[in-house]
This record gives structure tokens, sequence and C-alpha cells, in this order.
């Protein structure tokens, strides 16, 4: 007949562990954000200060010389000190308490620009942060014309941009933008006002092309397109700045009139750079 204590200890062994994992289970995991460079004070739950306790870091006992009866005090936190941190009863390795650290920072201002490279059609916001802060961070924005709380959509990617259709064009009333940070650790806001124009930017033109001319090859054709982003160019046409350099010289040449015959230089080869701002030629001469 086999002897029946072997089997009856894996039971007894079984029923320990199936405790002892629920007891682990019923523990919520809390958050707790702290300000980087401060000093962290955790109580092992209901514990009292004497009671013999073993604190342990991602799964890593942590000396005792940061122990303060049965509280863990760190000193001048770091990012390191992140991490999932656990307090177990004496020997007997119950779970008393459990918690994430998450070291960070409060939000410095946010930095806020406004652009519009598809007039009429509206304008964006993009926005971001001068330093991390290492923890989560929310952001709203709102947009103001005049008396007017205007609809800002957010794009899925990047995150940190939104839209706004124009619902009056010429007007004079300025826009105003105001964009909030927070985080657990803290919060911060900026404002920006602006005129309707002033944030008319288009983008640069497209396939920009310079090559010499087959027949005067001292000579270089550049041709180039309207930025596909702007929507209606002969409503709102767009006037090209022209800068070039011949290699052999160090300064730019400027043509800032590109509707007008160009009869300086002989250039060589040269750095054609085109710049776009506000009825353009499409091709022009050097």
């Amino acid at each position: 007949m086999a002897n029946p204590v072997p089997s009856a200890c894996c039971v007894v062994f079984a029923a320990v562990v199936m405790v002892y994992a629920q007891k682990h289970s019923q523990l919520d995991t809390h958050v707790q954000y702290e300000r980087l460079g401060t000093d962290v004070t955790m109580q092992c739950g209901a514990m009292d200060w004497d009671a013999a306790v073993t604190w342990t870091v991602n799964g890593t006992d942590i000396d005792e010389s940061h122990l303060n009866g049965s509280r863990l005090v760190l000193r001048n936190v770091e990012l390191t000190h992140s991490g999932q941190y656990a307090c177990y009863e004496g020997s007997s390795w119950h779970l008393k308490y459990q918690t994430y650290l998450k070291v960070g920072t409060s939000p410095k201002e946010p930095v806020l620009m406004c652009r519009s490279n598809n007039y009429p059609k509206g304008f964006y916001c993009s926005w971001h942060l001068p330093s991390p802060t290492y923890i989560p961070n929310a952001f709203n924005i709102t947009v103001m014309h005049g008396p007017r709380d205007l609809v800002c959509e957010k794009d899925a990617f990047p995150k940190n941009r939104c839209h706004i259709r124009y619902l009056q064009l010429f007007s004079t009333v300025k826009y105003k933008v105001t964009l909030t940070v927070t985080n657990a650790l803290g919060r911060n806001a900026t404002t920006i006002t602006f005129d309707e124009f002033a944030i008319v930017k288009p983008d640069p033109p497209e396939n920009v092309v310079a090559k010499p001319v087959s027949n005067n090859p001292r000579r270089l054709e550049v041709r180039w397109q309207n930025p596909s982003s702007w929507p209606d160019p002969e409503s709102f046409p767009l006037k090209f700045f022209l800068r070039y350099r011949p290699l052999i010289l160090d300064q730019w040449q400027h043509v800032s009139d590109l509707s007008i015959a160009f009869t300086e230089g002989q250039v060589v080869g040269g750095v054609v750079v085109l710049y776009r701002h506000k009825p353009a030629a499409s091709s022009y001469l050097l």
C-alpha cells in the first residue's frame, strides 16, 4: 500500500500556496507620485511603527538602513527610485502594502505655436513642454474668437496638435488660445493672442528643380510648384523669393521679384534655395 503522507503534504502545500496568492492579489497597487529631489516616506499599511517588516523594490530586498521603524525612507529621490515597492510582515511574508512609485516634476510653462498653412480654410496649433516631467501629463486647449469658443479638433498623430476652422474671414477680432498642462505634481499654462493674418505662413514650394539651360550652360533654370497644402492659389496667390550662391562666392544673391527679367550673372554652378512668402512665376532663369 502506498504511503498517504506525501499526498497529504502536497495537498496542504497547495492550499498554502493558494491562500498566499490570494492575499497578494487582494491588495491593490497604488500609484504614488513624488517630486524629483525630495524625501519620500512610505508607511507599511496599518503596521505599528516598531513592527518587523521587510521592504522590496521590484522584487529585491531593500537594506534596513533605509528603514525608520517599519517605515521606508528614501532621501533625495531620483528617477531611478521609480518602481514597484512592497512591504511584508516579519518572517511570515504576508503582504501588507504595495505601491508603484513614480518620480517626476511639475510641468514648466508649455510652448504654444499657431499657424495657418492652408489659408483660408483654418489654422492649427501645436505645443510641447520645454523639458520632460517623466510622469503622465494632460493638456487642455481653448480657442476664443472674441466671445466665441471655437472647437479645436485634435489630431491622432501627432497628439500635440489640433485644427481650427475659420468661421469668419478678414475679421479684425483677435484670436486667443490658452493651453493648460496638468499632472499629479502641478499645473502650468500659457496664452497667446494674434490677428488672423499674423499666423499665415505657407509651406515651402514643392518639386524644386534647378538645371542648366540647354543652349546656355552658364545659366540655370529653376522650376517649382505651389505647396499642395495651399488650397486656393488663384484667389490667394503666393509670392516667391529666390536666393542663390555661386560656388566660387561666399555671399548669397537675392531675387525678390520673379516677374522681371534677370540679366545679371553667369552662374557656373551654385546652390539654389527658394523662399516662400506671399503671384508668382513657376520658372525662372538665372
